[in-house]
C-alpha cells in the first residue's frame, strides 16, 4: 500500500527531516523522494536524516557502520538517509543545514533552462493561436476548438514555468540574505499543484497531438513528436548518471526539435473541424531564381449554416496571402536592399479585407485570387 504526497518545502530541510520522521511514527516508511514523496505502509519506526556530505567510499563505510541506508532519490547534491535504529547518532546537522548546501539545490541548471523553455512554449502557443488572434470567431467554424485548446494549454504551461522560475530565484535570494523562508512555503505548495497540472496538460496535449497526426497521416508532426520522445529518453538516461531530471530532458528535447522543425503547424487543414473538408493545392510561380507559393483551396462544407462564417475566414486568409505573396514578389524584383522580413503583413478584419475584392454574383475577385461560392463548397483559385 502506497501513499503519495506532493513535494513540500524541499528548501526547509530541517522541517522536511522532521516530517519524514513523523510520517514513520504514523506507520508510513519513506520509499521515494522526488517531485513527490512516496510512502509505503510499515509499522516499524525509522529515523531519517538529510545529508549533503560529499560521497566517498570512506564516508559510506561510516554511514554503513552507523546503520544508515540511502532512500531512493531523484535529486543530486543531497541524500535522504534511513536508519532502522531510532537511537542512532545524528549526522553533522550544522553542516547539513548550512545555507550554502541548501542554495546548491536552487542553482541547478534546470532552473536556468526554465526561462528558455517558457519562451519556446509561448512561441508555440502563439503559433496555435495566430489565426484566432488575427481572424477571430470565424476560425472556430473552420478549424474547430483544437487549435485554440492547444494554444491556451501551451501558454498556460509557459506561465507555470515562469512562476516556478521566479519562485526558485526568490528562494535563492532569501537563502543568501538569511531571510525567513516560511513565507514562501504557501507559494511553493501552489507551485507544486501547478506543476502537477503542467505535467498532465503536457502529457494530454502530446498524446492528442500525436493521435491527430496519425489520423491525418501528418508525417512531419509524427517525426517531430517521436524524435522529441527519443531525445528526451536518451538525455534522461545519459546525463548526470541517470539522475538528470527526466521532465527537463523532455523539455530540452522539445526545444531541440522545435529548432529542427520550426514550421510544425503550416498546413491549414491540420486542425480542421468536422464542419469542413479542405483540399489544398499549391501553385508555384517562378520569380527570378526562386518560387512564390499560392495556396488554392477547395472547401466542402458539411453544415451550410456555417458557410457565411467560413467565407469570412477564407476572405481574410486569402487577402492576407495575396499581400504576403505580392510583397514577396516585390522584394525579389526590386534592386534595392528591401528584405522580405520587412514586408511581413498581418491579417485584416473582414470589413477591410472584403473591400479588396470585387463581387460579381457568387464570385469574389481581388485580381490575384478568385473565390467562387457554391451551395456547399467554396473554391479559391489563383488567377494565372
Amino acid at each position: 500500500m502506497y501513499k503519495y504526497v506532493l513535494r513540500n518545502s524541499l528548501y526547509l530541510d530541517d522541517e522536511l527531516q522532521d516530517y519524514f520522521n513523523e510520517m514513520s511514527k504514523k506507520g508510513w516508511r519513506l520509499d521515494f523522494v522526488g517531485y513527490y514523496y512516496r510512502f509505503v505502509k510499515d509499522e516499524h519506526v525509522y529515523k531519517y536524516q538529510i545529508d549533503y556530505t560529499p560521497v566517498s567510499s570512506e564516508y559510506n563505510e561510516v554511514l554503513k557502520e552507523m546503520g544508515y541506508e540511502e532512500v531512493n532519490n531523484s535529486f543530486d547534491g543531497f541524500r535522504v538517509l534511513e536508519n532502522e535504529n531510532v537511537e542512532a547518532p545524528d549526522l553533522n546537522t550544522e553542516f547539513v543545514f548550512n545555507k550554502n548546501n541548501k542554495m546548491k539545490q536552487f542553482k541547478k541548471i534546470r532552473y536556468f533552462i526554465y526561462p528558455f523553455l517558457a519562451g519556446f512554449l509561448l512561441w508555440l502557443g502563439k503559433l496555435f493561436l495566430k489565426d484566432m488572434i488575427e481572424i477571430g470567431k470565424p476560425i472556430l467554424y473552420y478549424e474547430g476548438l483544437s487549435s485554440l485548446m492547444f494554444g491556451v494549454s501551451f501558454i498556460f504551461l509557459a506561465l507555470v514555468l515562469i512562476f516556478v522560475t521566479i519562485l526558485n530565484f526568490s528562494i535563492l535570494y532569501f537563502l543568501k540574505n538569511d531571510k525567513s523562508l516560511k513565507r514562501l512555503k504557501k507559494l511553493n505548495g501552489l507551485k507544486d499543484r501547478m506543476s502537477v497540472i503542467f505535467y498532465i496538460l503536457l502529457l494530454v496535449c502530446s498524446i492528442l497531438y500525436l493521435l491527430k497526426s496519425f489520423i491525418i497521416l501528418d508525417l512531419k508532426v509524427i517525426v517531430y513528436l517521436l524524435l522529441t520522445c527519443v531525445i528526451g529518453i536518451v538525455l534522461s538516461r545519459i546525463i548526470k548518471n541517470n539522475k538528470y531530471n527526466s521532465a527537463i530532458a523532455a523539455f530540452v528535447a522539445i526545444s531541440i526539435c522545435g529548432m529542427i522543425f520550426p514550421q510544425v503547424q503550416t498546413d491549414d487543414s491540420l486542425f480542421e473541424s468536422y464542419t469542413v473538408k479542405t483540399q489544398i493545392t499549391i501553385y508555384e510561380k517562378k520569380i527570378k531564381d526562386t518560387y512564390c507559393d499560392y495556396q488554392q483551396l477547395d472547401v466542402s462544407i458539411k453544415k451550410p449554416q456555417y458557410k457565411d462564417q467560413i467565407l469570412q475566414y477564407i476572405i481574410i486568409k486569402t487577402e492576407h496571402d495575396t499581400r504576403n505573396n505580392l510583397n514577396f514578389e516585390k522584394a525579389l524584383k526590386t534592386e534595392s536592399d528591401i528584405s522580405w522580413d520587412n514586408n511581413r503583413t498581418s491579417y485584416y478584419h473582414y470589413q477591410k479585407a472584403i473591400k479588396t475584392f470585387n463581387q460579381k454574383g457568387n464570385i469574389y475577385d481581388n485580381g490575384t485570387y478568385e473565390i467562387k461560392v457554391l451551395k456547399n463548397r467554396i473554391i479559391t483559385r489563383y488567377k494565372q
